[in-house]
Formats: structure tokens, sequence, C-alpha cells
């Protein structure tokens, strides 16, 4: 690892995650930033008990694996935010697409690293990531997600959506 990386990787986990993301409580699924760069964003999410989006027996089902991804790419837009001085906004998961588990739970006990990579991105507010969740470097589930962070979030919501 280079310098670079090395002063990258270590600024990023002294950001707070509750400083990047708007979700709180039982909803915030992330533990913290492991890694960003100008085009993708690396947290990190531990699956444990008690939860209530987890099976004390099974783990967490896989298809919360797209919140993981979702709430990642809300990280990316928070250092966004961040970097301009102001604090995250609501951002909108439009939905996912290829998505694909390795696995039909995440275990108990586990570490996952969630890696979102930007594919495209408009002037608009509306992105898609390509985006992995794994463990110790095995894939455990890949999709693309599709958000949109509007500017106004109350004026678009307003509008009902129609542009």
């Amino acid at each position: 690892m280079h310098a670079g990386a090395r002063t990258m990787a270590r600024e990023s986990g002294q950001i707070p995650i509750e400083e990047l993301l708007l979700q709180r409580q039982e909803m915030l699924l992330l533990d913290r930033l492991l890694g960003f760069g100008p085009d993708h964003v690396e947290v990190s999410a531990s699956v444990s008990t008690p939860h209530p989006l987890v099976d004390e027996r099974r783990g967490m089902p896989a298809w919360v694996g797209i919140e993981l991804m979702a709430q990642a790419i809300s990280v990316f837009s928070g250092l966004e935010m961040r970097a301009q001085g102001l604090p995250p906004r609501i951002g909108l998961l439009l939905g996912a697409r290829r998505f694909e588990a390795h696995v039909a739970f995440f275990a108990i006990g586990a570490s996952l690293n969630v890696r979102a990579n930007v594919s495209l991105r408009d002037a608009e507010g509306l992105g898609v990531f390509d985006c992995a969740i794994r463990e110790h470097g095995e894939l455990l589930a890949e999709g693309q997600v599709k958000g949109y962070m509007p500017k106004d979030i109350d004026a678009f919501l307003r509008s009902g959506a129609r542009g």
C-alpha cells in the first residue's frame, strides 16, 4: 500500500459513520468507513444479535445486502456533502439490478466489507453503483444499485415525483 492509500485509510477510519449517514439506532447497519476515493467507498458492517433484521439461529438474510449496499452509497454521498461543508441529505433507493446472493444468510459474527463503485452519475442526483459484499475476501453478494438524491427533497416530494 502506498503512502497516499495509507493516509486515506487512516483518515477514513477517523470519520464516524454517523456523520455520513442519516440512519440511526437499529437501522444504522454500518459500523465504520474503511476507505474511499473519487469513484468508490468501502465500509464495514457487523452481523450481531439481538437485532430485528437478524435471525438468532441463521443470521442476517442476504436480501438485507441491498440495504447494506444502499447505505454504502449514502456514505459515498455523505463524504461528498462533507467535502462541501454540508450535512448528509436524504437519498432514495430506486432499485437493484442483478442482485445475486451467494449465501442465504450472513452469519452471526460476520464482519462484512461492503464496496460501492460508481458506474454512472448525473448532475441531477441520479447514481448507479456496482456493489459487492465480502467477508475475508470471499464474495457473498453483488449487484447494481440505483439511487437518487434530489437537491431539495421537500420540493421533490411535493411534486409527486413527476419531475
